[in-house]
């Protein structure tokens, strides 16, 4: 049935906004941009692709939506790093045994997390 994870889905109300915080942040490359409303992109060391839609109006916060996580080696130095590029961030938390995870926001208001890759 599922084989693999395909890529996430994500709305903005400013495209060329949103595809810039991705590559500029965290590493991803443009596979296509079709004009002002669709852009597909692909970060090379995740073997990720995420698709972003233009919807006018959007604002990440008032809708539910998707929440990707990305792994880290080091959450506090991945949190000081997103930090020092002004993003909004929570605190590292972990429930039960859990890794240490966070979350961020975008450009346009969608949540966004890290998880710390657990010791082996």
């Amino acid at each position: 049935m599922l084989k693999a994870f395909s890529h996430c889905m994500l709305y903005a109300s400013d495209l060329h906004r949103a595809v810039a915080f991705y590559c500029s942040n965290l590493g991803f490359t443009e596979r296509f941009v079709a004009g002002d409303e669709f852009a597909s992109l692909w970060h090379p060391d995740l073997a990720l692709r995420i698709d972003i839609h233009a919807l006018p109006g959007h604002q990440g916060s008032d809708m539910v939506g998707p929440i990707p996580y990305f792994l880290c080696d080091n959450i506090q130095t991945t949190l000081d790093r997103l930090r020092g590029a002004g993003l909004t961030v929570s605190e590292p938390r972990r429930e039960g045994d859990s890794p240490w995870f966070a979350t961020f926001l975008d450009s346009e208001g969608n949540v966004l997390g890290v998880e710390q890759v657990r010791d082996a």
